[in-house]
């Protein structure tokens, strides 16, 4: 019970933050959801593992075996060819390997938040409509955990979408076995019955979640306007961005240049100063994808199923984030160039 108590507090902790509602304490409420939810997948992840840890084991033992076969131990290698021919142990390798995790797949898994994901929705123990959000979410939190980079203009709606994803992995979430004779905490306590029957723990996490879901609330409206204005202003910036730098060219640029430009890779130094070269380039990016990405902001005004928004948003900044930051650099370089800054 204490594992569970361990997660309920930090959602509880994040309510109160949530309720103050500056940015320091809506950035640390990111940073404890972000918690939360690994903590949840770390658990949901070792209990997979450890329902294969027999196929996993027997599996180790046949690559042991395999090896003996060809060691130049003569102990070894007497050992083993008195058993199974290496055909039958092959065989018998290859009837174990699809039933486990294999060890590199499970480092990254161990390593990385988004494997982690992957592997949880692969085995339908998520939702496979949460892992957008997830992703996205949890890269904001990279950036405000490490990088100082804090999304101000979203973090309220980016903290609110989180919570309500964390609840979703909160309710899948079977914590395996549970030891009840201690009394619980009171953030834990105001989850049971109180009806004064039997009182099932192992419903604690999904009356939690339910119950967690309604104290806190999702304005969807409110979240999905918030959402596309910080869309639609950021790619009306790239745009005025893009134009700016065209404007600043000595180069006679033609239109749709400047995007061009932004995607040139660093080596090539034939295109960077050979324009017959930099126009033979193929480059993925054009205007049209930009005015592409305005009329997906727009339609994210008529989407009412809140995981589709979600995805959408992480599609969109996944789409052009990275050119964004180009483009703002230029502007940037241009500008000091011209000392204007």
């Amino acid at each position: 019970m204490q594992r569970l108590e361990l997660v309920i507090v930090q959602f509880e902790e994040v309510k109160r933050l949530i309720t103050v509602g500056r940015v320091p304490q809506l950035r640390l409420a990111l940073i404890l959801l972000d918690s939360a939810v690994e903590l949840i997948m770390v658990r949901m992840v070792e209990a997979e593992f450890r329902h294969e840890r027999f196929d996993f084991d027997q599996l180790e033992n046949l690559r042991r075996y395999e090896a003996w076969q060809h060691s130049d131990n003569p102990m070894q290698r007497r050992f083993a060819t008195n058993g199974p021919s290496r055909d039958q142990i092959a065989a018998e390798i290859r009837r174990f390997e699809p039933r486990v995790t294999s060890k590199t797949r499970r480092r990254r898994i161990d390593r990385i938040f988004d494997d982690k994901i992957d592997f949880l929705v692969e085995r339908q123990l998520l939702p496979i409509d949460v892992a957008p959000a997830l992703k996205k979410l949890h890269d904001y939190r990279n950036e405000t955990y490490h990088r100082d980079r804090h999304r101000v203009e979203v973090i309220r709606p980016a903290v609110l979408i989180y919570f309500d994803v964390a609840c979703t992995v909160l309710d899948h979430y079977n914590p395996g076995s549970m030891i009840v004779g201690r009394s619980f905490g009171p953030e834990l306590a105001r989850f049971q019955d109180g009806s004064g029957g039997y009182d099932d723990p192992f419903e604690l996490p999904h009356r939690a979640a339910r119950q967690l879901r309604e104290e806190v609330g999702l304005d969807l409206a409110a979240v999905r306007a918030a959402l596309v204005a910080h869309l639609l202003e950021r790619l009306d910036e790239l745009e005025s961005g893009l134009r700016y730098i065209e404007e600043n060219s000595p180069n006679n640029p033609r239109p749709g240049d400047a995007i061009r430009w932004m995607q040139i890779e660093d080596g090539d130094v034939e295109a960077i100063f050979d324009d017959a070269a930099f126009r033979r380039r193929d480059y993925p990016l054009t205007m049209a994808d930009v005015t592409s990405w305005i009329e997906r902001a727009t339609a994210m005004e008529e989407m009412t199923d809140k995981h589709a928004l979600f995805a959408e948003l992480a599609a969109l900044e996944d789409a052009f984030e990275e050119l964004e930051r180009r483009v703002s650099q230029a502007v940037w370089d241009i500008d000091e160039q011209a000392n204007m800054r």
